[in-house]
C-alpha cells in the first residue's frame, strides 16, 4: 500500500501508512465512550496520539541523522499504527557504526524525557505530588497534567522497548554488534535472530493473553522482520563471496568511439562499454542510442552521444560492492576491468542472474520483478 508524505527534513521524506487510518478511529473508541463531554475527550485524545507519534518520529530521525553521519543513505521514514520504520539503504558492516545507529534512536526519546523532565518536577511541586503513584494516577486524566505525565511515560517506555535485546530493534542490533566481534557478522545475525525471535514469540503471547493486542502484533512484526534480515544477510555474505569477473559479460570487446551509431545497434539497443585500446573511455546508454535514433543517426558516431564519466569496477571485486556501487551512482550496467583492460560488463540483469542462484523462491520473484521495473523506468 502506498504511503502519503508528510513532509521531508533533511531530505528525508516522512510519510505515513494508509492503515496509520485505524488510529483516529481507536481514538475515537478509546476517549469517546463513558466521558462526559466525548467531543473534548476526542480531542484530547487525538492531540496526545499525534504528540506520541511524533515522539515516534523524534526516534526515527535520530536513527537516520546518525545514518547520514556515517555516510548511509536513508530511503524515508513511515509511520504505522504499531511505530515507525526507518529505511536506510545499508546498516554499516563495522560494529561500533552500528551500535552508533541503533542508539541514536532511544537518544532521541531520552533528550525528549530529560526535557520533559523540569516540567513535570514543577507540575507534581504544584499539585502536591510526592510519590511515583500519584504520577501514575495521571496518567488516566484527560487533563494537560495527564498528557505531560503520559509523554514522559512514552519516551521513557520507548526507551525501554527498543533497547531489548530483540533483534532487529535497537537492543538487538547492539547485541548482534556485540556478537559480530566474537563470532563474525553472518553467525552474530543468527543469534540475534533466534534471541530475538524468541523475545518477540513471549511479547506476543503476554499480549494477546492480556489484551494488549498491539503488544502481539509488534511482537509478531519482530518475529517477521528478524526472519528477513536474517535472511537478506546471508544473501549478502554469499554476494561479498563472489567475483564480479566471474559474471562480466564479454560482449564483443564493447565499441570504439569511432564506430557509427548503426554499429551500436548490433545485438539489439543495450548499455553497453566503448573502449579504446582495450580501456574503457566511456558508456554508450540504451536510453541515450533510442534517444539518438529519434533524431537520426546518419552520419553520427559513437563518441558524439557516449558518456564519457568512466566508472570501472575491477573482477576482483565482489557482487556485492559493484550492486552497491551501481545503486549509489544509479547506473544499471558498469565495465570490468584487469589491470586496467577492459573484462567485460556488469549489468542489472546479470545481478538479478546471480541472486537468483542465491535466494529463496519467494525473494527471487520479488527481486527480478523489482529490477526488471526498475531497468523499465530507466529506460523510459
Amino acid at each position: 500500500m502506498r504511503s502519503y508524505t508528510l513532509g521531508r527534513v533533511r531530505g528525508i521524506a516522512v510519510n505515513v501508512h494508509p492503515t496509520f487510518g485505524l488510529v483516529p478511529l481507536w481514538v475515537l473508541f478509546e476517549f469517546g465512550r463513558g466521558e462526559a463531554n466525548p467531543v473534548a475527550s476526542v480531542l484530547f485524545g487525538l492531540l496526545l496520539v499525534g504528540l506520541v507519534f511524533g515522539c515516534v518520529a523524534l526516534h526515527e530521525l535520530g536513527h537516520s541523522f546518525m545514518a547520514l553521519h556515517y555516510g548511509v543513505r536513508v530511503h524515508d521514514i513511515t509511520l504505522l499504527p504499531i511505530g515507525g520504520v526507518a529505511r536506510i539503504e545499508q546498516v554499516p558492516v563495522r560494529p561500533a557504526s552500528e551500535v552508533m545507529i541503533a542508539i541514536a534512536g532511544p537518544a532521541m526519546n531520552l533528550a525528549v524525557a530529560v526535557a520533559l523532565l523540569p516540567i513535570l518536577l514543577l507540575f507534581g511541586v504544584f499539585r502536591g505530588l510526592d510519590s511515583f503513584a500519584d504520577y501514575v494516577f495521571y496518567l488516566e486524566q484527560i487533563s494537560p497534567g495527564g498528557m505531560l505525565v503520559y509523554l514522559f511515560a512514552t519516551n521513557i517506555m520507548l526507551i525501554v522497548f527498543n533497547l531489548l535485546p530483540a533483534f532487529p530493534m535497537d537492543g538487538g542490533r547492539v547485541f548482534r554488534a556485540g556478537l559480530t566481534t566474537l563470532v563474525g557478522r553472518e553467525r552474530a545475525t543468527r543469534g540475534a535472530v533466534l534471541v530475538g525471535q524468541a523475545i518477540a514469540v513471549a511479547l506476543a503471547v503476554f499480549g494477546f493473553w492480556s489484551g494488549e493486542f498491539a503488544l502481539g502484533l509488534v511482537g509478531l512484526f519482530v518475529v517477521v522482520a528478524a526472519q528477513a534480515e536474517g535472511r537478506a544477510v546471508r544473501v549478502e555474505s554469499a554476494m561479498r563471496r563472489l567475483r564480479v569477473g566471474q559474471f562480466a559479460i564479454w560482449d564483443m570487446g564493447g565499441i570504439q568511439p569511432h564506430h557509427p551509431l548503426t554499429y551500436a545497434l548490433r545485438g539489439g539497443p543495450r548499455d553497453v562499454a566503448v573502449t579504446e585500446d582495450g580501456h574503457v573511455v566511456g558508456m554508450l546508454w540504451r536510453n541515450q542510442l533510442l534517444h539518438a535514433l529519434n533524431g537520426g543517426i546518419t552520419g553520427r558516431t559513437v563518441a558524439d552521444v557516449m558518456d564519457r564519466s568512466v566508472v570501472t569496477a575491477d573482477v576482483d571485486d565482489s557482487v556485492y560492492d559493484v550492486q552497491q556501487q551501481m545503486n549509489r551512482l544509479d547506473r544499471w550496467a558498469i565495465p570490468i576491468t584487469e589491470g586496467g583492460q577492459y573484462r567485460g560488463i556488469f549489468t542489472a540483469d546479470r545481478f538479478v542472474h546471480v541472486y537468483h542462484h542465491i535466494t529463496p523462491p519467494v525473494l527471487r520473484t520479488r527481486v527480478a520483478a523489482y529490477v526488471t521495473g526498475c531497468l523499465g523506468a530507466f529506460a523510459r
